[in-house]
């Protein structure tokens, strides 16, 4: 199946690519598809998204059709064909 995948502010500096459709297996989840990134994006996403546990760090998002993860089933959600995944950095500012 396939995804839309948006790589927004530093994370696009860090994938060189704004916005790309991902081939994925059918079932797979937002962990599944961080693995995909790994491999036909960027090498090192993982390391910069996910701490040491496997687990989002806390100042990243990551939205699917538009609802945060946080709000779903964290990196077990499930994706369908077709969803969009948008990937959030840190928000900075005062």
């Amino acid at each position: 199946m396939k995804v839309q995948v948006k790589f927004l502010a530093s994370l696009y500096d860090i994938t060189k690519v704004l916005k790309t459709e991902l081939n994925i297996p059918d079932n797979a989840t937002i962990k599944d598809l961080i693995q995909v990134i790994d491999t036909s994006v960027s090498p090192n996403f993982s390391k910069v998204i996910l701490d040491d546990n496997g687990r989002l760090k806390d100042q990243y998002v990551i939205l699917v059709n538009g609802r945060s993860i946080d709000f779903l089933n964290g990196l077990s959600t499930k994706l369908s064909n077709g969803d969009e995944v948008v990937f959030l950095p840190p928000a900075g500012g005062g």
